[in-house]
C-alpha cells in the first residue's frame, strides 16, 4: 500500500516539481521502507532491503552531481549530463524502482526449485578454503585470470568473494577460530586483489561488507550492529570516503605500476573528464538517464533494439565457441556519443543504462513498469530458492543468496542480469542435483 501512495505522490511531484524533489522524496520512501524492516529484532539481510539501501545512496549521488551543474567547480566526471531531461529522468528512476518492488512483493511464497544443500564436513569446507586461497593467489600473480573466462570459472570467483560471508558466518554461529581465519585470510586476499584491478570502485569496499554482513548474520540479533563490533567497518568504510579523492589524482599513476596483471587485463581508456568526481556523486545515475530520455526525443522508442543482443547470451558457450561477448554498456556508451572505438575495434567506455532506463528505451513507459515488476517477481523467485537463512552450511544458496545481495546493492545495471542470474541458478541446480546422487 505505501508503494501505491508514494506512486501518487512521484506523479504529483513530477507535475510541480523538480527532479530533485523526486529523488528527495524517494529517499523519504525507500527510509520508510529500510526502517519497517530493521523493526525485526532478528536481522534479515535480504536483496530488498539491500535495494532500498543501494536506491537510497544512488539519489543522494544524484542530488550531489545536480547541485554542481553550472557552479565553479563542477564535477566533470558526468559532463554528458542533459539537465533539460534531469526531470523525466529523475521520474523514470523513481517509478521503475517502486514497480520493481511492488513486484517484488507480489511473489512473497513463490520459489524456483531449491538450490539449498548442507555441506558440514570439516574437510570438505578446509579443502574449500584451500582452492579458494590458491585461486586468490593465482589471480593476484595474474596466472589465474583465465579461470575468469567461462562459466564454471565465474562461479569459482564467486564462491571467492561469497567465500568471505560464508565462513565469518560459520565464525559468527559457532565461535570458531578455524572459520574466523579462513574469513580473515580470505578477506586480506580479495581486498588486496580488489586494490589491483579495482581501484577506486565499489568493489574494493566489497571484501569488507561481505566480511561484515555474514558475521552480523550469524549473529542473527540485531543487537549486534548497535555495539562496538560495527567500529572496524564504520571506520574502513570512512577512511575509504575520506581520501578518494587524493586515491582519484593518483589512480593513473597506480594503475601503471600494475598493469603487468595479466595481458587480458586491458585498461580501458577513459575521457579525461571522467577522472574527476567524488565518492558520492560516482554512485549518480542521472547523467545516463538523462540520455536515455535524449535518445527517444531523437530517435523515438527503440522496440527492443537495445535488448536484442541478450537473446544472443541465451546461447551456451559451449554450442556456439565464438559467440561474441554482450556489452550492452559499451553500445550505449557509443550510442550517446561519450565513447570510440579502439585499435580493436572495441569501446573504450562503458556507461550503463539501468534497468528502467533499459526499458524505457525500448518500449516507453509500459516497459519500464512491466519489466521492472515481472524483474522483482524474478529476482524473488531466485532469492526463496536459496533457502539462505535455513542453514550456516548451505555452501550453494549462501553463495548464490549473497551474490543476488551484493547485485541488489547496484540496483542492476541492465537487462543482461537477468541472463547472469538465471545461468548462474542453473549452474548450482545442476551441482546441487550431482551432489545429492553421490
Amino acid at each position: 500500500m505505501l508503494n501505491v501512495v508514494f506512486l501518487i505522490i512521484y506523479l504529483i511531484a513530477s507535475q510541480v516539481g523538480s527532479g530533485v524533489d523526486l529523488y528527495t522524496i524517494q529517499i523519504i520512501h525507500f527510509s520508510i521502507l529500510a526502517i519497517n524492516h530493521l523493526r525485526k529484532k532478528t536481522i534479515s539481510i535480504t536483496p530488498q532491503f539491500i535495494y532500498y539501501i543501494g536506491v537510497t545512496i544512488i539519489n543522494f549521488g544524484n542530488i550531489s552531481l545536480i547541485s554542481h551543474i553550472g557552479s565553479t567547480d563542477q564535477i566533470k566526471t558526468y559532463s554528458y549530463i542533459v539537465p533539460a531531461n534531469i526531470d523525466t529522468a529523475a521520474l523514470i528512476w523513481c517509478i521503475s524502482n517502486t514497480f520493481y518492488l511492488i513486484g517484488y512483493n507480489l511473489n512473497n511464497s513463490r520459489s524456483f526449485p531449491s538450490i539449498a544443500f548442507d555441506l558440514k564436513n570439516p574437510k570438505i569446507l578446509s579443502g574449500i578454503f584451500y582452492v579458494l586461497i590458491i585461486q586468490n593467489i593465482l589471480l593476484i600473480i595474474g596466472s589465474g585470470i583465465a579461470l575468469r573466462q567461462n562459466q564454471i570459472g565465474k562461479i569459482f570467483d564467486l564462491l571467492n568473494s561469497i567465500g568471505i560471508l560464508f565462513f565469518a558466518r560459520l565464525w559468527a554461529k559457532n565461535d570458531s577460530k578455524t572459520y574466523r581465519n579462513y574469513a580473515l585470510a580470505l578477506f586480506l586476499l580479495e581486498t588486496y586483489f580488489s586494490l589491483l584491478t579495482s581501484y577506486l570502485r565499489f568493489e574494493l569496499i566489497l571484501p569488507t561488507f561481505y566480511l561484515f554482513i555474514g558475521y552480523f548474520i550469524g549473529k542473527r540479533h540485531v543487537k549486534y550492529i548497535f555495539s562496538y563490533r560495527m567500529i572496524p567497518f564504520v571506520l574502513i568504510f570512512f577512511v575509504f570516503s575520506s581520501i578518494f579523492t587524493k586515491l582519484q589524482s593518483n589512480r593513473s599513476n597506480f594503475l601503471n605500476v600494475v598493469t603487468n596483471i595479466g595481458s587480458s587485463q586491458k585498461q580501458k581508456e577513459q575521457p579525461e573528464d571522467t577522472k574527476k568526481g567524488g565518492l558520492l556523486i560516482r554512485t549518480s545515475n542521472v547523467a545516463q538517464l538523462t540520455n536515455v530520455v535524449k535518445l527517444t526525443n531523437k530517435n523515438g522508442f527503440y522496440n527492443g533494439r537495445a535488448s536484442a543482443p541478450i537473446i544472443i547470451a541465451l546461447i551456451p558457450r559451449a554450442i556456439w565457441p565464438d559467440k561474441p561477448l554482450i556489452q550492452l554498456g559499451n553500445w550505449f556508451a557509443l550510442e550517446i556519443g561519450v565513447a570510440s572505438k579502439t585499435d580493436f575495434g572495441v569501446s573504450n567506455n562503458s556507461i550503463n543504462m539501468t534497468v528502467g532506463g533499459e526499458l524505457y528505451l525500448d518500449f516507453g513507459w509500459i516497459g519500464a513498469i512491466l519489466g521492472c515488476m515481472l524483474l522483482g517477481v524474478f529476482i524473488s523467485a531466485l532469492w526463496n530458492a536459496t533457502h539462505f537463512y535455513a542453514s550456516e552450511y548451505n555452501l550453494s544458496g549462501i553463495i548464490m543468496g549473497g551474490y543476488l545481495i551484493m547485485l541488489s546493492f547496484g540496483t542492476y545495471s541492465d537487462l543482461q542480469i537477468v541472463v547472469t542470474f538465471l545461468s548462474t541458478y542453473l549452474i548450482f541446480l545442476v551441482i546441487k542435483n550431482i551432489v545429492l546422487r553421490l
